[in-house]
């Protein structure tokens, strides 16, 4: 067992790829934004997003109801839901469309293929076919990614439990960057003689049966790879590592603003500011 403690690791902005849209063109009456969000806005980290994003734009120049209208739609964790909203956005005549989540953008897609769309954390976004590459994405979508953390968490938590040789790894594979998340953990526990084995959570039914299997497991340790599903129900999955007294890694530092142990990934509000700046570019 190790000592509680707090801490936060925070790296980078993601990788944005180059824009290979045609901005900068005239427009009469204020800008218009759409934002189509896969979680609720009023979820604690929107709200931080939400703010950051509309603070870079006032730094820009763009004042919200004088310059600029922001039309944000949410679809509240209901995948189900992303298809209509954003043919909502799109039919309100919008001049860029940001989406947050590779649900959420895949949406945008499939409603516009003129109108440019900023994608916010998107994961692995060649890997779910958003874009051609990095370098040049294509088409009307560009954006900030954040790749893949696996190996890091690996790192880090054999930092943190030396003595430990099996992990857990808690995961919905229907995420785009899954099958990359687990090869890189994989790859690096077999580096350091470590073993790793995989829970998934497709559902949030999914997740009382899914901590159950964790505790049968007795792992060292858990891994969390933090998306749209995992993130809507953070609170239970930190609840269940501190009852367990199970040390756990997340690559969302909001899960450690919130009661969680450590994290490594990307400083994801920072997304939120880069995608102000490119959504004035239209």
């Amino acid at each position: 067992m190790i000592t509680r403690r707090i801490a936060v690791v925070a790296i980078g902005n993601g990788l944005l790829a180059a824009s290979l849209l045609v901005l900068g063109q005239p427009r009469s009456g204020p800008a218009r934004v759409g934002f189509l969000w896969f979680s609720s806005m009023n979820d604690p980290a929107s709200l931080r997003y939400r703010a950051a994003f509309r603070q870079r734009l006032r730094e820009l120049g763009y004042v919200e109801g004088t310059n600029i209208v922001i039309d944000e739609r949410s679809a509240d964790s209901h995948p189900e839901r992303l298809r209509d909203l954003a043919r909502k956005l799109v039919a309100s005549k919008v001049d860029v469309l940001v989406a947050a989540a590779v649900a959420a953008i895949t949406a945008a897609r499939e409603a516009t293929c003129t109108i440019p769309i900023a994608m916010v954390n998107a994961g692995d976004p060649v890997r779910a076919g958003l874009v051609a590459s990095l370098a040049r994405p294509g088409g009307n979508v560009t954006g900030s990614t954040n790749l893949s953390f696996g190996a890091k968490q690996v790192e880090l938590m054999h930092e943190l439990v030396p003595r430990g040789t099996r992990f857990a790894i808690l995961l919905n594979p229907s995420n785009a960057g899954a099958s990359r998340y687990i090869a890189d953990a994989s790859e690096a526990a077999r580096s350091v003689n470590l073993s790793v084995a995989v829970v998934e959570v497709v559902r949030a039914e999914d997740f009382a049966n899914a901590f159950g299997v964790i505790s049968k497991m007795r792992p060292d340790g858990l891994l969390v790879m933090t998306e749209p599903l995992i993130g809507g129900q953070r609170a239970q999955v930190i609840a269940f590592a501190r009852g367990a007294r199970l040390p756990t890694s997340y690559d969302n530092a909001n899960m450690v603003r919130e009661g969680g142990l450590v994290s490594y990934g990307p400083l994801y509000v920072a997304h939120y500011v880069l995608t102000a700046g490119m959504s004035t570019r239209f």
